[in-house]
């Protein structure tokens, strides 16, 4: 059950507390791009408090970094991001990877 109310978090912060200009803006300025990616790994990292479950430096450093990363390729766009529809298959690759940065801190 703690993976719903995870993929919750995601979504609250993925989407609209990251706003129109974050994710117009996160490709092309590193400061926002490290603000939205903060602000996702806060969100998940208080979900984690509320649900109880433990997570160590690694695990927020993990999320952080991983997340920065992943939004920055789909910004950009660059590597497999350029050959892809960034709301088709982009999109959902991105979200997969964020989704699978949630089940490696719940279940590993």
């Amino acid at each position: 059950m703690e993976i719903f109310w995870l993929l919750f978090a995601h979504l609250l912060a993925d989407y609209p507390l990251q706003g129109e200009f974050l994710a117009t803006m996160k490709g092309k300025n590193h400061i926002v791009l490290v603000s939205h990616a903060g602000i996702w790994t806060g969100t998940i990292c208080i979900g984690l408090v509320l649900l109880d479950i433990p997570f160590t430096h690694f695990d927020v450093v993990f999320l952080f970094a991983i997340h920065c990363v992943a939004d920055y390729m789909k910004a950009k766009p660059i590597g497999f991001y350029k050959r892809l529809n960034p709301l088709g298959w982009g999109l959902f690759i991105d979200q997969m990877i964020h989704v699978l940065q949630l089940a490696f801190v719940l279940y590993i």
